[in-house]
């Protein structure tokens, strides 16, 4: 008998007449050790033993209210939803004037606090949400509907150039996102305030580019320039030390084939199932060896993730490059959009690798070091891009670099997973969108 397969008594629901109370406790006392240890030990660290165990009860008691912790994370997922959605309801007119602002800046705010109350949900919703997990259907499911609320607001402000749908699959991608950076500290943000301040620009900007400065004259003075000047400069962190790998130069062709067949096998399984989800039964069956094959050129799957690890950061080192050298011609895109029809192949192959970067759960020194150093890197590029436009409105640099890492990460994920832009052309045309009219919104600087 596997785990959800215990036979579940009837009458152990809040609403039960034979238990109540005292069943109503028990289940809470589970959800509540749950939420302790997915904070603690993470969702994939945490098994329904170890809940028991914190709630101090039994294993068997716990699958009487719950077929599995998948289910207890989705009720803990509703909870947090329904606040968000109480959010929405009390979500004011929207609009390229003062008033649409302070609707779309309060809202945000809103998300903010809401994300702060639940934000071992949010961090954990972030890990989960990977290929191949059981709970993914769930959360798309209900993403899908949220979207669908902000895009009939969206269609009632009177949105124009852009469709509605992409609008709201952006706005609330970037807004998860964005407050997901803000929580890991990913960036060198402001506080939560000045932080909510620039994201709420940025926000009205895409939805609205033709918003007039004076609509943001409300927002308080920040010290942006002293951000500013902390953003020009990016900030390495000094390399781990390293751990040695299969050095490929000193095997035979036939054996860097092999090793070759088996990186990229995994590639395609981390980007198609996730990390957790990918055995190394997995790994052998989808490449075509053996185990023992595997196990003459790495020491197990961690090993694997480092090589994999360094061909993303490898490839993703190429792409800053690029995007450091494009230049904004006024009246033309196609130098970014160019880029973009790179990033976005490259973004679908190692996603896998990128979805383990932005968990932030491996300790491995050349796990760390490459995620910090082409986060670091790209974050770089971003900001070169930035500076190269004038604005007539207040821009934090911090954030707008945040927002444009946001959009690189998550689009073309979120894309996919709600239905939206089908095409890298699509997908490609509504990265551009969000970037033009929400961070590259003026004219291009000279001189």
């Amino acid at each position: 008998m596997s785990e959800g397969e215990f036979l579940r008594r009837d009458g152990y629901w809040p609403s039960s007449p034979v238990v109540g109370q005292r069943g109503a406790q028990t289940r809470a006392r589970i959800v509540e050790a749950a939420l302790r240890l997915f904070e603690t030990e993470g969702f994939h660290g945490t098994s329904v033993d170890s809940i028991a165990k914190s709630a101090a009860t039994s294993r068997a008691t716990v699958y009487q209210y719950f077929e599995s912790k998948e289910q207890i994370f989705v009720e803990l997922l509703e909870e947090c939803g329904a606040a968000l959605s109480r959010v929405v309801r009390r979500l004011g007119p929207l609009g390229p004037t003062a008033e649409g602002f302070d609707n779309l800046h309060w809202w945000l705010g809103e998300w903010a606090w809401v994300y702060d109350k639940y934000a071992t949900i949010f961090v954990q919703w972030t890990n989960i949400d990977a290929p191949g997990t059981s709970t993914r259907p769930l959360i798309v499911g209900y993403i899908s509907k949220y979207n669908a609320r902000i895009a009939e607001r969206l269609a009632a402000s009177d949105v124009k150039g852009m469709a509605v749908d992409d609008a709201a699959l952006a706005l609330i991608s970037l807004t998860q996102r964005f407050n997901f950076f803000r929580h890991r500290h990913y960036d060198p943000l402001p506080d939560v305030e000045e932080a909510i301040d620039g994201f709420a620009v940025l926000m009205q900007l895409m939805l609205f580019p033709d918003t007039p400065p004076e609509a943001f004259a409300a927002l308080p003075p920040s010290d942006g320039t002293a951000r500013r000047r902390r953003a020009s400069v990016s900030v390495v962190p000094t390399p781990a030390t390293a751990r040695p790998g299969t050095p490929t130069t000193a095997l035979s062709r036939r054996a860097t084939a092999t090793v070759d067949e088996i990186l990229a096998a995994g590639t395609r399984l981390l980007a198609e199932k996730g990390y957790h989800a990918t055995g190394v039964d997995d790994l052998v069956a989808a490449a075509g060896f053996a185990r023992a094959t595997f196990y003459k050129y790495f020491d197990d799957k961690l090993d694997l993730l480092r090589r994999l690890s360094a061909d993303t950061a490898s490839a993703a080192g190429v792409l800053v490059e690029k995007l450091a050298a494009v230049d904004l011609e006024a009246g033309s895109d196609d130098a970014l959009r160019a880029w973009l029809h790179e990033f976005v192949p490259f973004h679908r192959r190692y996603r896998g690798v990128i979805q383990i970067w932005s968990e932030g759960k491996f300790t491995d020194p050349d796990l760390l070091d490459a995620a910090v150093r082409s986060n670091a890197a790209m974050r770089d590029a971003c900001l070169r891009l930035l500076r190269q436009v004038e604005r007539s409105y207040a821009l934090d640099l911090d954030v707008a670099a945040a927002v444009f890492l946001g959009v690189l990460d998550r689009l073309p994920v979120a894309a996919e997973e709600q239905g939206g832009p089908a095409s890298d052309d699509e997908v490609v045309e509504m990265m551009l969108a969000v970037l033009r009219r929400g961070l590259l919104n003026g004219t291009v600087a000279t001189g």
